[in-house]
């Protein structure tokens, strides 16, 4: 049987019936290029190898945190604030428009895109031929992962955070489970909703899982589906849940990498600048997925003053490999964000490590807690003195600091942790960004932190609602 699917890759193993099309899909601001005929397994399989499938999420999210700097020097190495891209200088001065009725963003429409690809592999997955059961429901639970990963950066970019107490009533993004085009009027789903949705994509793909990658990390394995639970249950506030997800993954692969084994090739470069492992080869990396640009932030931005300070410069091998006050020929009084590294907005076994740590902490576990902080610690600092603390506030707050060092631009994470302590009491914190002589402040739990729908997207959807800004 042949299934005519609306794709946006193009493998050129499969037969190409047509050249781009002309108009974009409005209702969700898509662009499919190719129809293509999948017949075998092999040839949705091979939907999963694509490289546009293989990234995710996005970076601009970071220009609304506290974690840069953008200089408004026009001589700063791509990084000014006068000579950023508009949508830049409207986050980082926290406007209510980012993105005008003619631009593309990249996040939501990326995103849906891929989740196109994975609705087509999930719906017919199982009809195709060559292929054993196994295997078909093998390729179709990688897609389930694949689809509650997109969901999950979504709800966490378009919507307030999760609260149990409003999740069922705050909108959260458009759920689409079917790779059909011809929708149209599309409403968001709760927020709730889309998390019961990742959840459930979850659940099902866990049992048709491999334990090892085929190929390479790009493809979901147990301990990814896993790790990617523990993240959820970890935004949602289930502390027991993240924890035991956490473990259980942690448990499938541990690995990490010691920094103090590797070194600034020259501070000056850009390229192959350190020795660290990138993309496949990095042996942390559970679930692969790199940003659009897979170089994210490299030399646009400084680190900011607020993340600065949590480092200890002297020791800690992340701040000396991450960034550089020389670029090139020019010279610098702040630190350039300037690591040569591919940000994995997958799932890493650092994360993985933090989540556990975070979630000991919070059940009243500090040694076990301090036993997760420890082993990643021990392996980023020079001349390292192991954590020791019985102060459940204090081993919270270093856990933080270390998940934010450890995290630096990947993905919207800063933004969604900040989002998430301003639910805490004494959570809220004030975030300035300074433009020549002027100010701009948020408050994290102002709406402003959630991304705004699309003005496109609300212009084909007049029922669907736009987020408070």
């Amino acid at each position: 049987m042949k299934k005519i699917i609306d794709s946006f890759v193009l493998l050129g193993s499969l037969l190409v019936l047509s050249s781009l099309f002309v108009s974009c899909d409005d209702f969700l601001d898509i662009r499919p290029k190719k129809i293509v005929i999948p017949e075998t397994c092999e040839d949705y399989e091979r939907l999963l190898n694509d490289l546009y499938i293989t990234r995710g999420s996005e970076t601009y999210q970071n220009y609304l945190t506290d974690d840069l700097y953008l200089d408004d020097n026009e001589s700063a190495p791509r990084g000014g604030f006068h000579t950023s891209a508009g949508y830049a200088r409207n986050l980082y001065s926290f406007q209510s428009e980012i993105f005008g009725e003619s631009e593309e963003d990249t996040f939501w429409e990326g995103s849906y895109n891929r989740i196109y690809t994975y609705n087509t592999i999930i719906e017919f997955v199982m009809q195709s031929t060559r292929a054993t059961e196994e295997k078909k429901l093998s390729v179709k639970a990688e897609a389930l992962v694949g689809r509650a990963f997109e969901y999950l950066n979504l709800v966490n970019g378009y919507a307030k955070h999760y609260d149990k107490q409003t999740a069922s009533a705050d909108p959260g993004v458009p759920l689409i489970l079917k790779p059909d085009i011809a929708l149209s009027n599309l409403t968001r789903a709760s927020v709730q909703e889309v998390y019961d949705q990742v959840l459930s994509d979850l659940n099902e793909a866990e049992k048709n899982l491999p334990t090892t990658p085929v190929g390479n990390a790009y493809r979901a394995t147990k301990a990814a589906c896993k790790s990617l639970k523990a993240r959820m249950y970890l935004y949602m506030g289930d502390y027991q849940k993240a924890l035991e997800n956490a473990l259980s993954a942690l448990n499938e692969k541990s690995v990490l990498i010691d920094y103090k084994e590797h070194r600034v090739i020259d501070p000056t470069r850009l390229f192959g600048r350190n020795t660290l492992p990138q993309g496949p080869d990095n042996p942390e990396t559970i679930y692969l997925r790199e940003v659009p640009n897979i170089m994210g932030l490299n030399s646009f931005v400084f680190g900011s003053e607020d993340l600065i300070s949590i480092f200890d410069t002297e020791n800690d091998q992340r701040y000396k490999i991450y960034f550089s006050y020389q670029y090139s020929t020019q010279t610098y009084d702040k630190p350039l964000w300037l690591p040569y590294i591919r940000p994995n907005v997958g799932m890493s076994t650092p994360e993985v490590f933090l989540i556990a740590a975070e979630c000991e902490a919070r059940l009243g576990r500090t040694a076990d807690a301090l036993k997760h902080l420890n082993a990643l610690r021990s392996n980023r600092l020079l001349n390292y003195q192991p954590v020791e603390t019985q102060d459940q506030t204090q081993l919270l707050k270093l856990i933080l600091d270390e998940r934010r060092r450890e995290m630096i631009f990947v993905g919207g994470t800063r933004l969604i942790d900040l989002k998430r302590m301003a639910k805490e009491p004494n959570g809220v914190k004030k975030i300035t960004h300074k433009v020549g002589q002027q100010q701009h402040a948020i408050n994290t739990d102002d709406p402003k932190m959630v991304l705004p729908i699309p003005l496109k997207v609300l212009t084909y959807n007049p029922n669907m609602v736009p987020n408070e800004r």
